[in-house]
């Protein structure tokens, strides 16, 4: 009768099917021992009830179905930049280059209203206020091209995406 217990061990051990290996241990004086690791030296060690992992993919089909997960993740993928293109990243760029645009008007106009208030009387001054004009037209034309190419990158990008914003 003190086998039934070993045997419903073991049983249920085989029944349940683990990943993972159970050791049987036998101790030099003859006691014994289940364990989920391995014997301790000088121990007789028996493994039970040990069984692979089963595989991730397996079958006829895995590679179709390997292709279709890929393909399910870049749908899913193309469709959340979609999303970020239509509801923020080209208003925001669209945004951000009428703000530019309006900003460096405003700053010429007022180089342009000081120049003309200086014409004629302060010759200096008036050489001043042109090389800072040239100065702050440039910069405006040179980032006014970065915020265009900018939008115009991100609407290539949605009109490949088929996106609704343009």
């Amino acid at each position: 009768m003190k086998s039934a217990p070993l045997i419903c061990l073991c049983l249920g051990v085989a029944l349940a099917g683990p990943a993972f290996a159970m050791y049987r241990c036998e101790a030099p004086n003859g006691t014994i021992s289940f364990q989920d690791k391995r014997c301790p030296e000088g121990s007789k060690e028996q493994s039970i009830g040990t069984t692979a992992p089963p595989p991730l993919v397996n079958g006829p089909d895995d590679g179709q179905r390997a292709q279709q997960i890929q393909r399910n993740q870049e749908a899913s993928t193309r469709a959340l930049r979609k999303t970020q293109l239509e509801s923020a990243l080209l208003p925001a760029a669209q945004s951000a280059l009428a703000a530019h645009r309006q900003a460096c008007e405003q700053e010429l106009s007022s180089l342009r209203t000081r120049r003309e208030g200086t014409s004629g009387r302060f010759p200096g001054q008036q050489q001043t206020l042109d090389d800072e004009l040239a100065t702050v037209q440039a910069r405006c034309d040179r980032q006014g091209r970065e915020l265009a190419d900018r939008v115009e990158t991100l609407r290539a990008e949605c009109s490949a995406l088929q996106c609704t914003a343009r």
